[in-house]
């Protein structure tokens, strides 16, 4: 019974709370076209530990990667960055950016959490401004005596990109 009420406070003390992906849908959104190819650019950090903005856009890539087989979307990556790329060629693509912002971390003597906002944006071809807009604030709690704060970082990393990516991947498929 002891082993059972520990299991259960651990996995409330390990679960992520977060609210729903608020999304914003521009008069000139459409989901995309397939097949089509969508351009990402990295995501901007502020005052982010290296422990969540490592992974974060890679395991952000890997999941839609994973799921562009079902869209027949194609993700390629703008390594240089959006600052570093003609305003005209952008204009008549699509693509993707991203931020993560007003990080807080919260440690006590035995429980912690890590809070943060994050955003991605969508610019679709011949838009000026972002057609879909996706905000996504999140908060994990955890049991310092079972996981530290760098896997906590990780894990919280992990749920973002899980979270965006998917949200992302229904609004561009339509649904």
């Amino acid at each position: 019974m002891r082993s059972l009420l520990f299991a259960g406070v651990c996995l409330l003390l390990l679960t992520a709370c977060s609210l729903d992906v608020k999304m914003q849908q521009a008069e000139g959104f459409a989901p995309l076209a397939q097949p089509q190819t969508v351009f990402v650019a990295p995501f901007t950090t502020i005052m982010v530990p290296d422990e969540v903005t490592e992974g974060l856009f890679d395991h952000f890539i890997d999941s839609l990667n994973a799921s562009q087989a079902e869209a027949d979307l194609m993700y390629v990556i703008l390594k240089q960055g959006i600052d570093g790329i003609d305003p005209a060629w952008l204009s008549t693509h699509d693509y993707v950016t991203g931020e993560i912002f007003a990080y807080v971390e919260e440690i006590g003597s035995s429980t912690a959490s890590i809070r943060a906002k994050n955003r991605i944006r969508l610019f679709q071809a011949g838009q000026a401004e972002p057609t879909l807009r996706l905000d996504y604030p999140i908060e994990i709690f955890y049991e310092k005596d079972y996981l530290s704060l760098e896997d906590a970082r990780r894990k919280l990393a992990v749920k973002i990109s899980d979270t965006m990516a998917r949200k992302l991947s229904e609004a561009l498929a339509g649904g």
